[in-house]
């Protein structure tokens, strides 16, 4: 099948900088800036900032159903709206994380969901976007949410795999996309 990749949104409405930059330069700014580094502490900014995104969600996930899941077609997301309920500060945004995690009941669950860790000292390997302590706590809160996400949504599978030896990980998400396929 036909594989559209999206990254953690369906990505309808444009990032906010481009109101400001316009679109490529500010694709350009978000890709060369490191997650995590925004300055906004403001609440009712932060609370805009996720209305903003969260309507996309509403919105984007209508297109992206009829666009590409009723075609047949496989979407990945990357991060998908998890990212908004773990880890809000890469989006710019300080929220109570329990605000976000109970507006995921209206988000359209994928069928699939899987969580790739490792090690810290291995994803430091790999990349230094961010240091070990946060890599462990992220990791530790995406685990679990997976756990609770599992007991509470049963039509969609959530699942958690160790992301050390490529083709080990390759096999696993293959046997875990057989499940659901």
């Amino acid at each position: 099948k036909e594989v559209v990749l999206l990254r953690h949104r369906p990505g309808i409405l444009p990032i906010l900088s481009a109101i400001k930059h316009g679109k490529q330069k500010a694709e350009k700014i978000a890709g060369d800036t490191l997650p995590r580094k925004g300055k906004n502490n403001n609440k009712i900014s932060s609370a805009a900032r996720f209305l903003y995104y969260y309507l996309d969600y509403m919105i984007g996930q209508v297109y992206v159903y009829f666009r590409y899941i009723l075609r047949g077609k496989i979407v990945l997301y990357d991060r998908y709206y998890f990212d908004f309920i773990n880890d809000a500060k890469r989006s710019n945004i300080q929220i109570n994380r329990n605000i976000t995690k109970a507006l995921y009941r209206f988000v359209m669950k994928p069928k699939l969901n899987i969580f790739l860790y490792a090690e810290a000292e291995t994803i430091l390997a790999r990349k230094q976007e961010l240091n070990a302590e946060d890599i462990i706590e992220m990791s530790s809160n995406y685990r679990s949410l997976f756990d609770e996400l599992k007991l509470k949504f049963k039509k969609s599978y959530y699942t958690s795999i160790e992301n050390n030896i490529l083709d080990d990980t390759i096999a696993a998400v293959l046997r875990e996309f057989a499940k659901v396929a």
